[in-house]
Parts: structure tokens; C-alpha cells; sequence
């Protein structure tokens, strides 16, 4: 979630300085998080990643054939992703329209703390290596991967405000962005709920 000062805590709430509820908009707004900041990080880094081809260069070979075989699962993946970041949506929506603050522990948040990040990390970059067939699109990967980690922690700052001891609970079960450690989300309920 992205700090906004007008925000606080209320009871479960979120309203603003003057005790009024934050407009539908300004709501999204804070949903969004630093989810906006990761895409244009990653745009920049795979942008890079094309000019810098025209002189670095690590070519696999890939016929079309394979391309569409490997793509396949790639497809795959961002089609559950987009039903996993849908669910995700879902299950903030509740919490957006009525104004509450719950910590949604269950769902694509049983395996990862922000699924929508994970999916975005998990799908694009396999494509534009299949697609490009060149391994320098790895690089980019990697950096976004490690950058990835600094910027969810900005957002996790505003979410212990938020949250409290119970969010650092669910930070001990749940991994932020890769699913490693299978449904997390389970362990944290069936110890705290």
C-alpha cells in the first residue's frame, strides 16, 4: 500500500484527517500499492534489455515450433495468474467498498503475500526470453526480482501500520513473492485464528 497521509487507522477503518471516508478513488489509489512502480520497472529494465541487444547478445536457438511449445506453458501460467489476481481482487474488493481494514490471509494469499507482484514475476519475463530467444532478457529478470524485494518492503512498512503484530505473524508464514513455502496462509490461521 503506498503511504497517503490522509489515511489512518480507525477502528478497523480507513478514513481521512477530517473523519470523512477517502472517495472510491482514493481508495483504488491506496489498493494499488507499488504495484504501478514494479510494472514501469520492469517495462524499463526489459526496454533496456532491447537496446542493449544490439551489442550484447546471448542467442539460444529456438525454432517457431518450439517457441509455441514452450509458450504453452507461459500461457498457461498468466492465464492463472489473471484468475489468481482476479480472486485477489475479489477477496479486497469486501474491504475496499465497506472501508475495512482485515488481513485477508486465505486464498492466492495462502502461498504469497502479494500475488499479484508474483504473477507479473512469474509469467512476463519467461515469454520475452521464448520470444526474443536470447538469455540477455535474464538480467533484466534478476534485477527486477531483487528490486522487487526492496519495493514490496515499502509497501509492507505501511501494511504493519496497518495490520500490527498480526501482519508480522503472517509475514513469518506467508513468502511476498515467490510461493516456496507451499500454503503458508494455512500454517498462519491454524496457529493465530
Amino acid at each position: 500500500m503506498t503511504n497517503y497521509p490522509e489515511f489512518k487507522e480507525n477502528n478497523g477503518t480507513i478514513a481521512t484527517e477530517k473523519g470523512k471516508s477517502p472517495s472510491l478513488l482514493k481508495r483504488f489509489k491506496h489498493l494499488l500499492g507499488v504495484g504501478p512502480l514494479l510494472l514501469l520497472l520492469g517495462l524499463l529494465f526489459e526496454g533496456l534489455a532491447i537496446v542493449i541487444r544490439r551489442w550484447i547478445s546471448f542467442p539460444i536457438s529456438l525454432t517457431f515450433e518450439m517457441q509455441v511449445i514452450l509458450s504453452v506453458p507461459c500461457i498457461s501460467v498468466c492465464l492463472l495468474g489473471t484468475i489468481w489476481f482476479n480472486r485477489s481482487l475479489n477477496l479486497i474488493k469486501v474491504n475496499l467498498l465497506d472501508e475495512k481494514n482485515k488481513l485477508i490471509t486465505h486464498g492466492p494469499f495462502d502461498y504469497v503475500r502479494h500475488p499479484l507482484y508474483s504473477t507479473l514475476l512469474l509469467t512476463i519475463p519467461p515469454m520475452v526470453i521464448i520470444w526474443f530467444s536470447d538469455l540477455l532478457f535474464l538480467i533484466p529478470w534478476v534485477v527486477i526480482l531483487i528490486l522487487s524485494h526492496y519495493v514490496v518492503s515499502l509497501e509492507e512498512r505501511e501494511l504493519i501500520k496497518i495490520f500490527g503484530k498480526d501482519y508480522e505473524k503472517y509475514q513469518r508464514f506467508v513468502p511476498p513473492l515467490l510461493p516456496y513455502k507451499g500454503a503458508g496462509g494455512k500454517q498462519y490461521r491454524k496457529h493465530y485464528e
